[in-house]
């Protein structure tokens, strides 16, 4: 297998991807269960508060990362490096914009703190704890502009080794203060010097890989070219609007209308989701320059067959895990992990769990919506969903408390995901959409099968403790395989990373027995 290959570049940049998140992952696990029992609920629902506000603010950015380097393909490609240089020196000028225009709505929104947050067992003054977050906001800002040519050409590895290191490193630097000193201003601290390094550190990277970009540019970009990335801004920022409405306001009104302690125990819970989003997205994103590559020199046929290949990936590994999940995680929480100081009600970790599988499921078709550039077909009906999410979540979250507000999100994401079926289907492929709705169907009958069998084999499972919760991993997953392989080997999705499998294997064990040559030589 060729390592500069379309192949050879996604499986290098998975790997790494994956390696570098699992640290992550047991680190992050590790100092959420230190910050929960050194500072409590309270805190939890803070950071939690503090982070769905500025998720907001970042709205400022309105898709623009995107858009470039979307646009940043071809060039690439054509080893045009002055465009490159054109592309970032405009991405550089509206990146100082943005920051200046965080800035000031944030400011701007201290006087409203108040109303959104009360916590009386937290010492630190919410103002200044508020005001570290927002330049946590506007440190991730700083110099990201030159990892957009990193990913473009397909060498995410590169900035997912940087993040990853620098995250590790934040999180033993946490954990350490958190234990010695109980702080949280310095917890703040250390976020944002890990994230302003971690840009710099990716920034000179980019500059050595790519020296020309830091070369005098010569020109600018033509209007065409300008009036295009401005077309997929515009049609990008009702996408983000939607994305911001879905994810950016629930702990809001989680605050506001039942409490931020609340927003804590929820957040030891969707802490886990994020987890796991975050691996596989890192892993995703390592794809879609590939995708976006394959637009500029391949064809239709051949991007609707990685696509339903991403989606097979992405749905194998999600289903296992929500099925997990769905069976396992209030044990783990309340039994395991805290006490039943963190417990929720089931039926509440069940709506969560298909909220996450089908925002899950959802991001293969959008990473290959945004590496076709198909940012602004139906781009009105984002906004419509945005704005029928909040009123929602307004008439909902009284009567039904949390459950409310994750009803209204799975209802509008259903929304944004048979749209972006419809854009790529209908309009690109120009084949019917049923096609993958009708894969969806097949993995929910799948998954409702293994549900239904793991819950009868657990009515068995007398054991209690971290036996018996291993025991039940070990069955979920003997189970989950069982039917997987049964009714998926076949397939030309399941045969393909199949065979990659055995290729590695077989290259690894080449690189064995060239070492073994070489030492009887």
């Amino acid at each position: 297998m060729d390592k500069n290959s379309r192949t050879g570049k996604t499986i290098r940049n998975t790997m790494v991807t994956m390696l570098c998140q699992f640290v992550y992952l047991l680190l992050s696990f590790i100092c959420r269960t230190i910050f929960t029992n050194m500072l409590g609920a309270e805190y939890l629902g803070i950071n939690g508060l503090f982070t769905n506000i500025l998720t907001i603010l970042s709205f400022a950015e309105l898709g623009f990362g995107s858009a470039l380097v979307y646009r940043m393909y071809a060039p690439l490609a054509n080893n045009d490096f002055n465009k490159v240089r054109q592309y970032l020196r405009l991405y550089k000028k509206v990146y100082n914009v943005i920051l200046i225009v965080i800035t000031v709505i944030g400011v701007l929104l201290i006087p409203a703190l108040p109303y959104f947050v009360e916590a009386p067992n937290v010492k630190e003054n919410l103002t200044l704890l508020y005001v570290l977050y927002l330049i946590q906001t506007l440190v991730s800002y700083v110099y990201v502009y030159k990892k957009s040519v990193l990913i473009a050409d397909q060498k995410n590895y590169i900035v997912n080794i940087y993040t990853q290191v620098f995250n590790i490193l934040m999180n033993v630097a946490q954990c350490a203060f958190l234990v010695i000193s109980h702080d949280f201003v310095i917890y703040c601290m250390i976020n944002i010097a890990c994230n302003l390094l971690n840009n710099v550190f990716c920034s000179i990277r980019a500059n050595k890989e790519y020296p020309y970009i830091t070369e005098t540019v010569e020109g600018t970009l033509t209007d065409e070219e300008v009036k295009g990335l401005i077309t997929d801004v515009k049609g990008l920022l009702l996408t983000k609007v939607a994305s911001t409405a879905f994810s950016g306001t629930d702990n809001i009104f989680i605050s506001a209308f039942i409490g931020i302690k609340y927003v804590g125990i929820l957040s030891n819970y969707t802490m886990l989701f994020t987890i796991i989003n975050t691996v596989m997205n890192k892993v995703f994103d390592s794809v879609t320059s590939s995708i976006g590559n394959l637009v500029v020199t391949g064809n239709k046929k051949q991007t609707e067959q990685v696509l339903k290949r991403i989606f097979f990936l992405n749905t194998s590994l999600y289903g296992y895990v929500c099925i997990g999940m769905l069976l396992l995680l209030r044990e783990f929480v309340t039994k395991i992990w805290f006490s039943n100081e963190y417990a929720m009600a089931q039926s509440l970790i069940t709506l969560i769990l298909i909220e996450f599988f089908f925002r899950s499921i959802h991001y293969p078709l959008y990473t290959t919506r945004n590496a076709m550039g198909c940012f602004s077909q139906y781009k009105w009906v984002f906004g419509f969903a945005a704005v029928l999410n909040i009123c929602l979540d307004f008439v909902l979250v009284k009567p039904m408390g949390v459950s409310g507000l994750y009803l209204a999100t799975i209802l509008c994401r259903g929304i944004t995901y048979f749209v972006d079926v419809w854009v790529i289907y209908h309009m690109e492929f120009e084949k019917s959409a049923f096609s993958y709705f009708k894969l969806i169907i097949q993995w929910l009958i799948f998954l409702s099968l293994c549900g239904v069998v793991l819950t009868w084999i657990f009515s068995f499972v007398g054991i209690e403790g971290i036996c018996g919760f291993a025991i039940k991993i070990l069955i979920t997953t003997l189970v989950y395989a069982g039917f997987y392989f049964s009714i998926y080997s076949h397939t030309e999705e399941f045969c393909y990373f199949w065979n990659i499998l055995q290729n590695l294997t077989k290259m690894k064990r080449g690189k064995k027995d060239e070492i073994r040559n070489s030492d009887i030589s």
